[in-house]
């Protein structure tokens, strides 16, 4: 709810709204009567424009508004630069003053014409002739000096926290960078964008539990997808042999400094490359976007130096499964030897667990939170990677890489599974996991297996989840703080 003190601002405001109308001006006009520059422009060529007495007009929201007898003084920002704004009863008409003396608050937005002079204590101004108002708020803005500090309002009411904490826009500003370094390298190496479906009759492409809605004209339940993995490879069938999509994605799990339930992830597929070529493109393209984002592959996250030169290390699943619990995985081969390894180093074991999600425990539990990165973790179990090839020297383990930052997984990819047979097979096994509780097991997709017979040539594929990245780019703990509307709870 509304404190007293903005109540009755917003009281203020809305009364000078109605003296606006009374005084037959428009209060969201759609344009401005004079022309504009961007105060940026104006700034930079303030000497010339000074020097010749050039007419120049701004357009912005007002940040701050003095009165000092008949002299106002007001600040415009146009998002990217503000200037000062000085307005003598004598150089704008009697009616105009007395509208921005009386009517216009801080937060309204204004364009004002003038001339570009320094006041007497040498600050850049524009000695007003004109002045238009152009929206009229009806809320006050954050406070000036204490911003806006609570963390639940700050996420859900963006643009108040974009308004009042300047370094809040920078991280955006960093994802579009981010973004758009991706989407060039790759474009630079002949891969095709593409879009897949966000509704799906099946939800495929990853270990996860879907949103579940319902398409009244089909009348048929349709999921949000956990992935676009299984479109992009049909799409590799269909001859487009490099494919990638900034995907919307939508997972029904829990909520934390590190997942949301809506996020965005880069799917990317090159086919005739293994397991081993991707990893080497991807930390290529990794090292790329964060020097033309951060101007350098060495950076701070949380205290820690990181480096993004190529190469990273490498280390196996098993490696450090055994260095974080002394559990050798290759030797227990089974849940019953598995259960009882995990149960002695203190985990907890459910019912509906098969060996693949207490091996994942295991990995989520006692070794990530401990490797920092970047750091490729490789060769993971066959039965925690159902879309991936088994490695030809192991048959337990797949020909898959995760790449961790500070305890992190911001990617995961592997040799793609091509044997329409052996996919099969494997989905029948996730079925069962299915029917015996886990609800993040994957649902058989015969249409994608049907694709497969007709031929999926050797092909490699990676995700990388670009909210997680953008933690690191900027130095936050937080996943909500580089998304720009996360899921919240609704307010009772």
């Amino acid at each position: 709810m509304e404190n007293n003190s903005a109540h009755n601002e917003r009281k203020d405001r809305l009364r000078r709204l109605s003296e606006l109308k009374k005084l037959a001006i428009n209060p969201y006009p759609a344009r401005t009567d004079f022309v504009t520059l961007d105060v940026h422009k104006v700034l930079t060529s303030f000497s010339d424009f000074e020097k010749n007495q050039h007419v120049v007009g701004v357009r912005g929201r007002i940040r701050s508004k003095r009165e000092h007898g008949a002299l106002l003084f007001i600040d415009v920002d146009d998002n990217d630069a503000k200037i000062q704004l000085y307005i003598k009863n004598e150089t704008l008409s009697h009616d105009q003053f007395k509208l921005v003396r009386d009517l216009v608050d801080v937060g309204d937005f204004i364009a004002a014409q003038g001339t570009c002079t320094k006041t007497k204590r040498g600050e850049q101004s524009i000695l007003v002739t004109q002045v238009q108002l152009l929206a009229k708020s009806l809320r006050p803005l954050p406070e000036k000096w204490h911003g806006l500090q609570d963390v639940e309002t700050r996420f859900r009411k963006r643009e108040l926290d974009l308004l009042a904490n300047k370094e809040v826009k920078s991280f955006f500003i960093k994802r579009n960078v981010f973004i758009q370094s991706f989407r060039a390298y790759l474009l630079k190496h002949d891969c095709i964008e593409v879009e897949t479906p966000v509704l799906q009759p099946i939800p495929g492409g990853a270990t996860a539990r879907p949103f579940v809605t319902h398409h009244n004209a089909l009348d048929q339940d349709m999921f949000l997808r956990i992935a676009p993995e299984l479109y992009l490879k049909r799409l590799v069938v269909g001859g487009m042999s490099r494919v990638f999509e900034v995907a919307r994605c939508f997972r029904n799990e829990g909520i934390d400094t590190q997942h949301n339930p809506e996020f965005t992830q880069i799917e990317l597929y090159i086919a005739y490359f293994d397991f081993e070529e991707l990893m080497s493109f991807t930390e290529k393209l990794l090292s790329d976007a964060i020097q033309k984002t951060l101007g350098s592959e060495k950076i701070t996250y949380q205290g820690h130096q990181l480096d993004f030169t190529p190469p990273y290390p490498r280390k196996t699943f098993s490696e450090v499964i055994s260095q974080y619990t002394k559990i050798d995985i290759t030797t227990c081969t089974d849940k019953k030897s598995l259960s009882a390894a995990a149960k002695k180093i203190g985990m907890t074991i459910e019912k509906s667990w098969g060996e693949g999600k207490i091996l994942d425990e295991l990995f989520k539990k006692y070794a990530r939170p401990h490797i920092h990165g970047p750091v490729f973790i490789t060769h993971h179990p066959l039965t925690l990677s159902p879309l991936a090839k088994k490695d030809i020297f192991n048959e337990r383990v797949a020909e898959r890489f995760q790449l961790l930052i500070e305890g992190m997984e911001v990617l995961n990819g592997f040799s793609e599974l091509n044997d329409p047979i052996d996919q099969k097979n494997r989905f029948d096994e996730q079925e069962k996991l299915r029917s015996q509780g886990d609800e993040e097991a994957q649902y058989i997709d015969t249409t994608y297996v049907e694709s497969l017979e007709y031929g999926l040539p050797p092909t490699a594929g990676v995700g990388i989840g670009i909210d997680r990245l953008m933690q690191i780019v900027t130095n936050t703990n937080n996943i909500k703080e580089v998304i720009l509307f996360p899921t919240l709870r609704n307010k009772s």
